[in-house]
This record gives structure tokens, C-alpha cells and sequence, in this order.
């Protein structure tokens, strides 16, 4: 997975990401660790970071609200 990122990270750092579903009832929570990254000059003194991952797992995440009581 790639992600453009507004900071740098390290290597093998791992990062938790949020995907939101577009039933809104269900999140899907994926850790990934970060393999590499490039700077990326996309302007006059803007820079982001391009960062190939690996995927670890992923979770799915049921809202309180989709939850039967």
C-alpha cells in the first residue's frame, strides 16, 4: 500500500489506519509497516513524503451504533 504522507516516518515504523465504510457502519482498522519512503517536493516549500507499506492485518470495526443491545 502507498501512502502520501505530510511527515516523514521510519522505516519499519508500524502505522494504524482508519477507512471509514461507505455505510458508515462498519471501520476498517489496518496496521502497516513502513518498508520505504521518498520525499516528495510537490511545490515551493510544501513537501510530503510517499511511503510504500506492508500490510500486517487488518480488523474490521463495528460502530456502537450498528451493535445490536
Amino acid at each position: 500500500m502507498l501512502l502520501l504522507l505530510p511527515e516523514e516516518v521510519d522505516q519499519r515504523q508500524v502505522i494504524e489506519i482508519h477507512v471509514p465504510s461507505t455505510t458508515k457502519t462498519m471501520q476498517r482498522t489496518t496496521l502497516a509497516e513502513v518498508c520505504w519512503t521518498r520525499l516528495i517536493t510537490v511545490s515551493a516549500g510544501v513537501k510530503m513524503y510517499l511511503a510504500g507499506t506492508r500490510v500486517l492485518f487488518e480488523l474490521p470495526f463495528h460502530s456502537e451504533s450498528s451493535q445490536a443491545h
